[in-house]
């Protein structure tokens, strides 16, 4: 695989706009509204509460961040509203302006900036702390990414990234084996009209029928990669504990663990299972691998 095309095209489809920027889901409020961006963070939050918990152990009060993929600029509220002193990057205009405009729409002071991960144009020892939630899988020339953000955080600066997980539910069993299974199921009468009346959305149905074609020509990272942001999405991969540990060896790894088990993708099965028991799976098995660090 040429890194460097993928690069490109990873780039392209963000800006194409068939991406949607905030993975959790969107408003249906005014668009850029204040009342927009809190339902925002009131889906993504109530989804995924591991998130603002990580966020709270560590201090942010008078440190300069850099996030690393700052969506629309929800956790950047998060984090500018505990003391951080803020600057987010996308590689995408849209995303950007989106993070600028949540920090107008609050009247926050803060930053946002579309810029490659991989090539930074701030200097050494910029930052006290490097945050980036579920980006940095998405960047073909990672090791680049990571390197960079080495070099801009300060010695003694932390680092908080979440990566998806390989040894997880949502990679091993739905990803690997029920989708595969269930791709070769989809061209069965009536198969699709049921999955949709059991909660699964039926155009990314009819999507993954027309990919059974190209199966056999699939490696285990372009499926992966049609299973994530969306099902012409370029390019994904996933670590596990060590692949984890070796991406940051640069750094003192502080902890390296899995969260959240996301039940949407059960159907209605899925909402029948426990708040309580999908968190125990989410920590054991979970899709977000939290890596916490140090720039020794």
């Amino acid at each position: 695989m040429n890194s460097v095309l993928t690069q490109e095209r990873v780039r392209e489809y963000w800006n194409s706009g068939l991406c949607d920027p905030e993975p959790s889901g969107l408003s249906d409020q005014d668009r850029f509204s204040r009342e927009y961006f809190l339902e925002i963070e009131h889906q993504r939050y109530q989804l995924q509460p591991h998130i603002p918990e990580l966020l709270s152990k560590l201090d942010w009060r008078g440190k300069r961040v850099l996030e690393v993929g700052a969506g629309v600029g929800t956790d950047a509220r998060n984090i500018i509203n505990r003391g951080g002193i803020y600057t987010g990057i996308n590689v995408d205009r849209d995303s950007t302006e989106a993070a600028a405009q949540a920090l107008r729409a609050f009247w926050l002071f803060g930053t946002a900036l579309q810029r490659d991960a991989t090539a930074l144009d701030f200097p050494d020892s910029a930052f006290n702390i490097v945050y980036s939630f579920g980006v940095l899988q998405h960047i073909p020339e990672v090791e680049k990414a990571v390197a960079e953000i080495h070099r801009v955080l300060k010695p003694g600066g932390e680092l908080l990234v979440m990566v998806y997980n390989r040894s997880s539910i949502n990679y091993v069993v739905e990803i690997m084996f029920l989708r595969k299974l269930g791709l070769r199921l989809l061209s069965l009468p009536g198969v699709i009209a049921l999955l949709q009346r059991l909660g699964f959305p039926g155009e990314k149905l009819e999507r993954y029928k027309a990919l059974r074609r190209q199966m056999k020509q699939m490696t285990d990272t372009e499926w992966l990669s049609c299973n994530t942001i969306g099902t012409d999405y370029p390019y994904c991969r996933v670590y596990d504990a060590e692949e984890a540990a070796a991406l940051f060896s640069a750094f003192e790894i502080k902890s390296n663990e899995a969260y959240f088990f996301d039940h949407r993708h059960w159907g209605v099965l899925g909402y029948l299972v426990p708040k309580g028991l999908r968190r125990a799976l989410g920590r054991q098995w979970g899709w977000h691998r939290i890596v916490h660090a140090k720039k020794t």
